[in-house]
């Protein structure tokens, strides 16, 4: 991959997580929120699938299809333990469950941080790209993937954004996972002045 899509996905990296931290600490009655610096990449596929922690690794996947100026899909993936985390911060609820109201308030986080990726690529481009109401899925990740993999047209590389946060000094980490159309990516790449892939 070239230096200028790789300087690309990681400026898209760190504008998308440092929307997401401030939306998120907003979420979790302001408390603080720290950042690593994110990782981003461009993977074959079976490899970005390996990437994120395996096929065989329990995750929560909360996913979109985006519509627009740009068409493809984005999802969240996480560790179930990370998501559980997140679910008692965001709903005091201690029972360590996945339920109604963990999945609602998960569907609410993936839909953020999805949004703030979304807002960060078009603000970059000027390309409008709209999510769909986020779904969630909780499984092995070999079976999320497919979740999240159906109907996308992924004949290469996978755009894959790692995330990592620290909230009450408790580790949280993810995978942002960008698939857009073959032809809408030439567009992008046309539009940031980036070589054609």
């Amino acid at each position: 991959m070239s230096d200028a899509k790789l300087d690309f996905l990681k400026e898209l990296a760190n504008i998308g997580t440092g929307h997401a931290t401030t939306a998120l600490s907003q979420m979790l009655s302001g408390r603080l929120f720290q950042l690593v610096v994110p990782d981003a990449k461009m993977l074959p596929f079976e490899q970005a699938a390996h990437y994120v922690g395996g096929l065989e690794q329990v995750i929560v996947g909360i996913f979109v299809v985006v519509s627009g100026d740009v068409r493809g899909h984005m999802a969240f993936l996480l560790p179930v333990d990370s998501a559980l985390v997140l679910v008692r911060l965001l709903t005091q609820d201690e029972s360590g469950e996945m339920n109604e109201l963990a999945r609602s308030a998960l569907q609410e986080l993936g839909n953020i941080m999805i949004t703030s990726y979304l807002n960060a690529l078009a603000k970059m481009t000027n390309l409008l790209m709209a999510p769909s109401v986020p779904g969630v899925a909780m499984d092995m990740a070999g079976a999320v993937w497919q979740s999240v993999l159906a109907g996308a047209e992924v004949t290469d590389e996978v755009t894959v954004i790692r995330t990592e946060f620290f909230a009450d000094g408790e580790s949280i980490e993810g995978h942002i996972l960008f698939l857009p159309d073959d032809d809408d990516f030439r567009k992008i790449a046309h539009m940031l002045g980036l070589e054609e892939v």
